[in-house]
């Protein structure tokens, strides 16, 4: 896929991050002590995953025959969510980090239902677009791939037109899918950490805060990792499609064949306008996903009177 997505997005992305994990790090002294050590730690946590995030997608990209602007750089269409798992990982180790409260009196264990919370299903939707727009991508991209596999084609009354650069074709969709499910598998094994934090029952605003906090961590880089693969898929196959398209056009005019279709009854480069348009609004929304910020965190009840109880979440009900 063209780079440009990483090299030109995910830089400033990830700057925009850092800036606003560090506001978040120093609001947390307006929180009591609980609250605060909860949000520090969060911010870390996002600081290293964006970080290890953006090394990882660097590393994907083949610079070999790109020029000094970064045009010509390519890169494997399932790069942007390995990234995303990295920071799945970071996120889920964040979490088993968290610091225990100290409790008084009788230990007793008890099953909670987890609320979830609006924020963690709309994430959820984001994720799952973006799954969507992936498998269109990568429909399209095979159905258009020349027999090689790596590039792009189109064909008119036996005139062939191919693309002249990186393109997800069929050569690349095994390993896209690939990474899409090693995402997917990190981010269930991940909201398995969350949904494992040590539970507050007698503090029920402090426990929601901190577990659907856990799950909005987990799920903003999952929705990112696969809006951002689509956006990639989108923003390299719709350009080239319709770059082939004006040269099919030009190399079947003056041939005497039948002239090659235009839009708008051309369905192949509406396509590729339709998934071009696409690729900006993906990117958009992963923006808008990777700085999604996790509920407050109210103050703690135990900040100044002790829990009389502990919760573990191992328990299948109340003893």
């Amino acid at each position: 896929m063209d780079a440009r997505v990483i090299t030109w997005y995910l830089g400033p992305v990830v700057l925009l991050a850092l800036v606003v994990n560090l506001a978040r790090w120093l609001g947390a002294r307006r929180l009591d002590a609980f609250a605060a050590r909860a949000r520090r730690r969060a911010a870390l946590g996002s600081v290293v995953g964006a970080l290890l995030a953006y090394a990882v997608a660097q590393a994907g990209v083949d610079r070999s025959v790109a020029s000094s602007s970064g045009e010509g750089a390519t890169g494997h269409p399932g790069v942007p969510a390995l990234a995303a798992v990295v920071g799945i990982i970071v996120a889920a180790v964040a979490e088993r980090w968290a610091p225990p409260r100290p409790t008084s009196g009788p230990r007793r264990e008890a099953a909670l239902d987890i609320r979830r919370g609006t924020e963690s299903v709309r994430l959820t939707g984001y994720y799952v677009a973006g799954l969507v727009l992936c498998a269109v991508g990568l429909l399209v991209g095979w159905l258009t791939s020349a027999p090689g596999g790596r590039l792009g084609m189109r064909e008119w009354k036996g005139v062939v037109v191919t693309t002249t650069s990186a393109y997800p074709g069929r050569d690349y969709t095994l390993g896209t899918v690939g990474a899409l499910a090693l995402l997917a598998v990190a981010t269930w094994l991940a909201l398995r950490v969350a949904d494992a934090r040590p539970a507050h029952v007698d503090d029920p605003d402090l426990d929601r805060a901190l577990r659907l906090g856990a799950r909005v961590r987990v799920l903003r880089w999952s929705a990112a990792g696969s809006l951002v693969t689509a956006a990639g898929l989108c923003l390299t196959i719709g350009p080239q499609l319709n770059d082939v398209t004006q040269r099919l056009r030009g190399a079947v005019s003056g041939t005497g064949l039948p002239p090659a279709p235009v839009a708008p009854v051309d369905w192949t480069q509406n396509l590729a306008f339709s998934l071009t348009l696409l690729g900006f609004v993906a990117l958009v929304a992963a923006l808008f996903c990777l700085l999604w910020d996790a509920p407050a965190v109210p103050s703690s009840r135990a900040a100044n009177h002790p829990a009389a109880s502990a919760v573990s979440t191992s328990g299948g009900g109340s003893r």
